[in-house]
């Protein structure tokens, strides 16, 4: 089946859409297109045609919506922010960390994907640090094409410590610190491995993660959440295009579950250097390249 064809068909499911959406709420979304730039490069849509403002997703027309209006460029994957803004009215908006009133605090786990149960392995062990510091409720792994993410969710923090501590320096402090922790598990765990894996915390002011249900952006492959108690039992078959398996509960949370280890995370780590480096900028509207091209064709 043609890459356009797996993409038309995947996305015109309503669970795909759904999920899609209760994923973006709040946050800014991209949009990864198999059609390339005249520099050889993937167009990565961040907003609208307009360029006027970021790309958002609040009701399941607009995921149908985005799908066609950019449909000369061959969309493919669906990102969001780990970021959860206020508003998403303006360009400026995005820029403005004072808008920002969430993040979420994600463990990338990167392998080759013929190293998978290694990268289980590592998501397991950061699965069950949490727990021993109180985070039974609020995680969730999401596989996606060759390595996965350990998710805490954003809402396991409460409002009360957002509001004292900014919430990008949460989400990097809690990553930082657990990484640190478990440093020597990792290690450990890819002496065993003859593949890269690597443990990376990204955390930072416009860092992005695929969507839930989303097609990877090269693999036919499905972005499937797994549940923890599950991740003896995962293999990547999981994540066949065709007959997927995922776990729908993923949003699930505890409000400030996670407060304790935030408080012991940022006292040891303190805040997230590119936070402290963002600078308002500028952004051009929506890429000029992209209004170029769709008037070629």
């Amino acid at each position: 089946m043609k890459e356009d064809d797996i993409a038309e068909r995947h996305y015109s499911q309503m669970e795909v859409k759904r999920e899609i959406l209760q994923y973006t709420r709040g946050r800014w979304v991209a949009v990864h297109c198999s059609e390339k730039s005249e520099d050889g490069k993937p167009y990565l849509i961040r907003y609208t045609m307009r360029g006027e403002r970021p790309l958002k997703i609040s009701r399941l027309t607009e995921i149908d919506g985005i799908l066609k209006r950019f449909r000369r460029l061959k969309p493919r994957t669906f990102y969001a922010t780990s970021n959860v803004y206020r508003k998403l009215a303006i360009k400026e908006d995005v820029m403005d960390l004072n808008n920002v009133m969430a993040c979420t605090p994600v463990w990338d786990i990167d392998n080759e994907l013929e190293g998978w149960e290694s990268t289980i392995e590592v998501a397991k062990e950061i699965v069950r640090f949490l727990e021993l510091n109180g985070i039974e409720e609020s995680v969730y792994v999401k596989w996606s094409g060759r390595g996965c993410h350990v998710h805490l969710h954003e809402e396991a923090v409460s409002r009360r410590l957002r509001e004292k501590i900014h919430p990008i320096d949460i989400a990097y402090a809690v990553v930082e610190y657990v990484n640190v922790k478990l440093a020597r598990k990792y290690f450990e765990i890819a002496e065993k491995s003859s593949y890269s894996l690597r443990v990376e915390n990204n955390i930072d002011p416009q860092r992005l993660y695929t969507c839930p249900l989303s097609l990877h952006k090269t693999l036919d492959r499905v972005c499937v959440c797994v549940r923890k108690e599950d991740l003896d039992s995962f293999d990547p078959s999981w994540t066949d295009v065709n007959k997927y398996r995922h776990f729908q509960e993923w949003n699930l949370y505890v409000p400030g579950e996670a407060d304790g280890l935030v408080l012991k995370a940022f006292q040891a780590v303190g805040p997230c250097p590119s936070r402290l480096r963002f600078r308002r900028r500028k952004h051009p509207p929506l890429d000029k390249q992209i209004l170029r091209w769709l008037k070629k064709t």
